[in-house]
């Protein structure tokens, strides 16, 4: 009876881990297809300018930033790996690519590798 049990155990955590992993891609893979969809575009053409974080979420490796190109507001998201510091604050100045034809496109410069 109690190896029953832990079968019946096992069997609901592993599945748990399944389904944790499954809804991680499911959340993740969109926003890292469009970053490396940016990366591609502004790989091509860009333009830079400077831009202000005003937020850092997700275990702190994503940061939010707000530039101005032409009189307007434009922001944007980009991630930043833990293994490369020195890490982005909030308030910091950061450099930002963008396309010129849609401004919307945009990546901080630390997204590109060298």
């Amino acid at each position: 009876m109690i190896k029953l049990d832990f079968l019946k155990f096992a069997w609901r955590y592993i599945l748990a881990i399944i389904v944790v992993i499954v809804l991680i891609r499911i959340l993740v893979y969109p926003e890292r297809t469009k970053i490396n969809e940016y990366r591609e575009r502004l790989s091509i053409s860009h333009s830079v300018t400077k831009a202000s974080i005003n937020s850092i979420t997700h275990r702190k490796t994503k940061i939010f930033y707000e530039f101005m190109v032409n009189g307007v507001k434009y922001s944007g998201i980009s991630r930043y790996t833990l293994l490369n510091p020195p890490y982005p604050q909030k308030g910091d100045s950061i450099d930002v690519y963008y396309s010129e034809d849609d401004p919307n496109v945009n990546l901080w410069s630390g997204e590109f590798t060298e």
